[in-house]
């Protein structure tokens, strides 16, 4: 059974903020997305909830993102995206659709994040997986892009693959539109590691724990060069990374020359040595 993670410590005071949990844990959090009847599907207040859950946990190292019961996010809830009421009008074409917002703010957000993905992951839910960071699977996860199979392209989803995996890879997902099971979503470099259903949020939070012992403002801009330099060839790539490491020195003041002292001295932290 899939080990649904532990929301006591959570207390919202409105139905919209019970669609996404957010359990404050010092210098990380855990984000909890909590349509469980839905499975975890996003509608659009959920997706309004979700943005605020982002802001709520802006000053955190790092968030682990997670569901509850056997889904980790089914995606946009398209039932209620079928029933909706044609917009009148003309939607101007900087203004983004929310579920691309989402993602945007998600990319944008300081913290490093770890998706512990606890049952399925379907369309956007994969899309959520892909634009974190990290990614820890229960054993009993499968993640999928079902949209070709009722004659629709992955929008986000779609991209996100293609950017994430080998092409080949990102085609038997698509393509097939079948679900992967966890361990080939390991093989296939889609999650991190793969650990027993009942370990995963465990497995998550040592993660960030461990993640959220490192300077703020090196993850801040160490995310943001993450995921710039991808698209970027070897010589705009060493440019901006050295433009970042200028920034990070500079914004960290002391605490740079501090960290240098320390490792001259002898002292070793995660990676550097015995």
């Amino acid at each position: 059974m899939t080990m649904s993670p532990d929301t006591s410590a959570a207390k919202p005071q409105t139905p919209e903020q019970d669609l996404v949990l957010v359990e404050d844990r010092g210098d990380y959090a855990v984000m909890t997305i909590n349509r469980p009847e839905k499975r975890n599907a996003m509608s659009s207040a959920a997706q309004r909830r979700f943005r605020a859950a982002l802001a709520e946990t802006v000053e955190k190292k790092v968030v682990v993102l997670t569901g509850v019961g056997p889904s980790f996010c089914a995606g946009v809830d398209l039932v209620e995206a079928r029933n909706a009421p044609r917009a009148s009008g003309r939607r101007p074409s900087q203004v983004p659709l929310s579920w691309t917002q989402c993602q945007a703010d998600l990319r944008a957000h300081p913290a490093i994040f770890v998706a512990a993905v606890n049952g399925f992951a379907l369309g956007g839910g994969s899309t959520l997986i892909n634009n974190c960071e990290l990614a820890v699977a229960a054993e009993s996860a499968t993640i999928g892009t079902p949209e070709i199979g009722f004659g629709a392209w992955p929008t986000q989803a779609g991209p996100a693959m293609i950017k994430r995996v080998l092409p080949k890879h990102a085609a038997e997902i698509i393509f097939s539109a079948r679900r992967i099971d966890a361990a080939t979503a390991f093989r296939m470099g889609l999650v991190n590691e793969v650990v027993p259903d009942d370990q995963l949020l465990e497995r998550a939070c040592q993660i960030a724990e461990h993640i959220a012992g490192f300077d703020a403002i090196a993850l801040d801009w160490g995310k943001k060069a993450y995921h710039h330099l991808q698209g970027l060839g070897w010589d705009d790539a060493l440019d901006y990374s050295t433009n970042t490491s200028s920034i990070v020195s500079r914004e960290q003041g002391a605490a740079a020359e501090a960290g240098l002292d320390r490792f001259a001295a002898g002292h070793r932290g995660s990676g550097q040595g015995a």
